[in-house]
């Protein structure tokens, strides 16, 4: 039993060693980064530009100041998607330095497979961004397009949490969490998780959604926190038993 269970141990410093600390720190900072622009986002709608509006105005649950995927009909409520829009070009960065990390051998697949859903989440930010700064829906607001990037990176996420499990469970965790910023996933907190929070369900949508999917970025950014501490202690594990073998 003693030898299995030092086979096992050793197994899991091999895996953590081949998990960059420092590229983990560099995408649990971005993540944390675009949670931050979410959360501004979000408070800007629920919390700024709620209590400025009477009742002869549309209410802010209204989906026409749905800023993640801006579509007609559409009001950018305040700076609400240029700041959106930022957040996901983060993310993208950031799923990207989560490969960095992760990688540990010369895999074409994982390269697709990264590239594919760091960019769906691009487009769509710069969708977004583009959308607030022009203070119309960009071109590529059409449904059909909106549904293809999101699934592209819903089903990459999971895809590339599979992937990097037995390398670093943390990193999969955050490409779980990350999966609330996606279509489906946004549905999901909309129709679900608000109404249980705030306590009812809008005619259209549920107040402080996007501070939900917020929370749930910030969180992913927090696993690559953990991905980082794992990697660095594994490392000096290492070093410690190198010198003790010599």
């Amino acid at each position: 039993m003693a030898a299995i269970a030092s086979t096992v141990n050793r197994m899991q410093t091999h895996r953590a060693r081949r998990v960059s600390a420092q590229w983990s720190l560099v995408a649990a900072g971005l993540f944390l980064a675009a949670a931050a622009l979410q959360l501004v986002a979000s408070l800007e709608r629920w919390v700024v530009l709620s209590a400025s509006r009477t009742s002869t105005d549309i209410s802010i649950e209204d989906h026409r100041f749905d800023y993640s995927y801006p579509a007609d009909p559409w009001q950018n409520p305040g700076t609400t998607a240029q700041f959106f829009g930022v957040s996901l070009l983060l993310l993208a960065l950031g799923i990207t330095a989560v490969a960095r990390s992760v990688a540990h051998r010369d895999n074409g697949l994982e390269r697709m497979l990264t590239v594919a859903t760091a960019a769906s989440f691009g487009i769509t930010g710069m969708h977004a961004l583009v959308s607030g700064l022009i203070g119309v829906p960009s071109p590529l607001q059409f449904l059909p397009v909106q549904v293809l990037l999101s699934l592209i990176g819903f089903a990459g996420l999971i895809a590339l949490s599979v992937r990097w499990l037995l390398v670093s469970w943390a990193s999969s965790v955050a490409c779980l969490l990350l999966l609330a910023v996606t279509l489906p996933g946004t549905i999901v907190v909309t129709f679900q998780i608000a109404p249980a929070i705030v306590g009812y369900q809008s005619h259209d949508t549920t107040p402080f959604t996007e501070t939900i999917v917020a929370v749930s970025t910030a969180a992913a950014g927090v696993a690559m926190l953990v991905a980082a501490g794992v990697a660095a202690r594994s490392r000096r594990r290492f070093g410690a038993e190198s010198q003790l073998t010599l």
